[in-house]
């Protein structure tokens, strides 16, 4: 649902493999932590004397708020997108917490082009854009490269020409 100060706008969202992105990076994280939560259980099993509350009650936690980041993984993933205006770029995010960043071409300081190796391996990459002054930031995930490439080229383009005035 739009803003009503703000206009509706046709948003280009990000690749559908950025989910497989995420999914692997939650299963990743997932794994790190319930390792972590299953501590207590692996010193009661060599006899250390552990609550019974400590060695129950983290790998239930640890699961739980899992597979409540699983349910929201595919939901974040469409939230994501961005509008080239005429006049701006807008970036959007967040299921729970919606986000919009809008950034003047004119205030557009430079346009970093980034990936991981899961990124890559997807051949996706991730645009940061910052404004002159700092205060705005927006990043946008999931981009495939070559479209990455061209989208970073047309901010760079659009940003000079805003600030020569032509």
């Amino acid at each position: 649902m739009e803003p009503k100060d703000m206009p509706p706008t046709d948003f280009t969202a990000v690749d559908p493999a950025y989910f497989k992105v995420r999914l692997l990076t939650w299963l990743a994280n997932t794994a790190l932590y319930l390792i972590i939560a299953l501590v207590p259980l692996g010193l009661a099993l060599f006899g250390v004397q552990v609550p019974r509350w400590l060695v129950v009650l983290p790998p239930l936690l640890v699961l739980g708020t899992a597979l409540w980041a699983l349910a929201l993984i595919r939901r974040r993933v469409r939230a994501l997108g961005y509008s080239e205006r005429a006049e701006d770029l807008v970036v959007r995010s967040g299921v729970l917490f919606r986000k919009r960043v809008v950034i003047p071409y004119g205030r557009l300081q430079y346009v970093e082009m980034s990936s991981g190796p899961l990124e890559r391996r997807y051949g996706l990459c991730r645009l940061t854009v910052n404004t002159a002054a700092g205060a705005a930031t927006a990043v946008i995930p999931g981009i495939p490269a070559r479209e990455g490439q061209q989208l970073r080229e047309r901010l760079v383009a659009a940003g000079e020409e805003k600030m020569i005035g032509l």
